[in-house]
């Protein structure tokens, strides 16, 4: 056979490979940081190298939060890992605890504690899987009360707080970060709810420095930190991994993008940087609240 006929053999088996995947409906692929398919295992490997997992979901996506279940217990049957959530807050760590030792039901502790509205379905399972398994989970979001209040009153209704309230956040005044992309594109969100554009990145910044300040402060040596966030709060780390780099320069953080595309087995990233690991989930997935 000439070296022609082979060039075209393999040519036309290429295009049969791919027009027979592109009939195909996975309900998700897995892409590396510079957009090449990678398989589960390679992402595993990937992501247990680690010292911090900001894993961003899309906060109603059913295929991301069943694959952060699966991806907390395959990992931590590799390495001692402990979780942090923003679907739970700073005020809420006590009652959290207390359902971790076996204390109280996990009714209960949607009675003593405000939950997302969508945490039996969504949350439930990984919080339940953690309380098997021994694993420590980290309230890290601001106080919605208080993060709220900012966004209205801006850095007077920060400086105004007492003691309890501070102990609620990052130490104040934390850094300002304004200038990042994430938060420069806040100015038209805000506006279009008819708020104070600085006061709202502040709200933002406040969340992202909360949540970056509860991570430095779980994390221990030869444990892997693996914190579930919107991936608003962590794409292009910026975010939460922004802030981390300036609590804890020396954490390693890997953080996990979703992402929705119309055949999620030809997409292609925005731009460069946007994770180091791509959850691709078909458009008409369907939502759960």
């Amino acid at each position: 056979m000439q070296k022609g006929e082979v060039a075209l053999g393999k040519a036309v088996l290429l295009g049969i490979l791919s027009l027979a995947f592109a009939q195909d409906k996975p309900a998700y692929v897995l892409y590396s940081g510079q957009g090449k398919r990678i398989s589960y295992k390679k992402a595993i490997g990937l992501l247990a190298q680690a010292d911090v997992i900001l894993f961003g979901e899309l906060h109603d996506d059913p295929i991301a939060h069943w694959l952060a279940y699966e991806l907390v217990k395959d990992l931590q049957a590799k390495r001692p890992l402990a979780l942090g959530m923003e679907m739970f807050e700073t005020d809420q760590q006590e009652a959290l605890n207390r359902y971790l030792r076996r204390e109280i039901t996990l009714d209960r502790l949607g009675e003593e504690v405000r939950l997302w509205p969508n945490f039996s379905t969504d949350y439930a399972p990984l919080v339940e899987l953690a309380q098997e398994k021994g694993m420590a989970i980290y309230a890290t979001n601001t106080p919605r009360m208080l993060a709220r209040e900012v966004a209205r009153r801006g850095i007077a209704d920060i400086e105004s707080w007492d003691e309890s309230k501070r102990r609620l956040i990052a130490p104040w005044p934390f850094p300002r970060l304004d200038s990042l992309p994430s938060y420069q594109k806040m100015t038209e969100m805000a506006e279009g709810h008819g708020m104070n554009p600085e006061n709202f990145r502040l709200a933002q910044m406040l969340k992202d420095a909360t949540m970056a300040y509860r991570i430095q402060q779980a994390w221990r040596p030869g444990q892997l930190l693996f914190h579930l966030n919107g991936s608003y709060h962590s794409d292009y780390k910026e975010g939460i991994a922004a802030y981390l780099r300036l609590y804890a320069p020396h954490l390693r953080v890997v953080n996990v993008s979703t992402q929705r595309a119309p055949l999620p087995q030809q997409y292609k990233p925005p731009r460069e940087g946007l994770a180091d690991v791509i959850l691709v989930v078909p458009e008409t997935m369907t939502r759960t609240h």
